[in-house]
C-alpha cells in the first residue's frame, strides 16, 4: 500500500511549479537589505570626503576627478552589496541560484525604449509633485557634474548595477516567496527607498513598477537594464537644458502637452500589449 507523501510548503516562482526552500529575500530580510545599501554608501561617501581631501592638499581638485571618485565609489559600494545579496541568496537555494541574463528576442528592445520614452512623458510630470527645495537642488547640481564620467555613471553603470541587485536577484526571490503583483510592488517600494531621497523615490517607484513587470514576463535583466538606460538618459539630457527649459508643459504649452501626453499614454500602452501578449513565447526557466 503506498504510503501518502508529507506535505511541503509551496512557494510561487516564475511559472507556477512548487520549490520547498524558500528564496531570498524575503519581507524580513529586504529590510536588512536596506540597511546593508544604506551601511555602504555612509563608507563609500566617507571614501570620496577622504579623495578628495587628499586631492585638494595635492591640488588635484577639479570637477572630473570628483566625478571619477564618484563613480570609484558608487561602483565598489554597490558591488560589495551585490556580494552580500547572491552570498545570501545562494545560502537559501544553494547552487541552483543565478542571476538571470537570459537571451530576449530582438523586438523587445525598441519596444521598450519606446514604451520608456512614452513613460517617461507622465514621469516627468511626476517628479514635479514634490517640488525639490533650492538648497538639494543646487547639492545635486554640484554632484551631478556634466562631465563624461558623470554621464557614464547615470546613464551605464548606475542601469546595469540597479538592474543586477533590484531586479536580478530581489526581485526574482520576491517572485519566489510572494505573489506576482506583490513581489512587484515590494521591489517597486525597495527601488524607490535605495535612491535615498524623496525627490527621486516618486519618480523611481513607478518606473520600478514598469521595470518590475517586464522583467517578470521576460525573465531577463537585460530589457530592464536598456529601460533603465533609456529613463536616465532622457533625464541626464534635460540637465543640458536651461533652468526654466527643463519642464515639457513650460516647453510645449498646455494644448501642445495634453497632445503628448495622450500620445504617450496610447504609446505606452501599446508597447504593454505587446510585451503582454508576445512575452508569452520566451520559455526561459529561472
Amino acid at each position: 500500500m503506498n504510503q501518502p507523501e508529507p506535505e511541503s510548503h509551496v512557494i510561487n516562482d516564475f511559472t507556477d511549479s512548487t520549490i520547498i526552500k524558500p528564496a531570498y529575500p524575503n519581507g524580513k530580510s529586504i529590510f536588512r537589505l536596506f540597511f546593508v545599501i544604506i551601511f555602504y554608501n555612509i563608507i563609500g561617501s566617507i571614501a570620496i570626503l577622504i579623495l578628495l581631501s587628499a586631492a585638494k592638499g595635492l591640488e588635484w581638485q577639479s570637477p572630473l576627478l570628483t566625478s571619477f571618485f564618484n563613480l570609484l565609489a558608487y561602483l565598489f559600494s554597490f558591488l560589495f552589496i551585490i556580494k552580500y545579496a547572491i552570498k545570501k541568496s545562494k545560502m537559501q537555494e544553494g547552487n541552483s541560484f543565478s542571476i538571470s541574463f537570459s537571451k530576449v528576442p530582438a523586438w523587445l528592445f525598441p519596444v521598450v525604449i519606446i514604451s520608456t520614452m512614452a513613460f517617461v512623458v507622465g514621469s516627468e510630470r511626476i517628479s514635479h509633485i514634490l517640488p525639490m527645495p533650492p538648497s538639494v537642488e543646487k547639492l545635486f547640481e554640484k554632484v551631478l557634474s556634466k562631465d563624461v564620467l558623470s554621464i557614464i555613471t547615470i546613464t551605464v553603470v548606475a542601469p546595469i548595477i540597479e538592474e543586477l541587485l533590484c531586479r536580478g536577484i530581489v526581485l526574482r526571490g520576491l517572485l519566489k516567496n510572494y505573489t506576482p503583483n506583490k513581489a512587484i510592488l515590494i521591489s517597486a517600494l525597495f527601488f524607490a527607498l535605495i535612491h535615498l531621497n524623496p525627490w527621486q523615490a516618486l519618480p523611481a517607484f513607478f518606473i520600478g513598477l514598469f521595470l518590475g513587470w517586464v522583467f517578470y514576463k521576460t525573465k531577463s535583466v537585460l530589457p530592464g537594464i536598456i529601460i533603465h538606460a533609456t529613463n536616465n538618459s532622457i533625464a541626464m539630457l534635460f540637465l543640458f537644458f536651461p533652468k526654466n527649459r527643463q519642464d515639457l508643459l513650460i516647453i510645449l504649452g498646455v494644448p501642445y502637452y495634453i497632445a503628448l501626453c495622450v500620445c504617450a499614454a496610447i504609446v505606452f500602452t501599446g508597447g504593454c500589449w505587446i510585451i503582454n501578449r508576445k512575452a508569452a513565447s520566451i520559455e526561459v526557466e529561472l
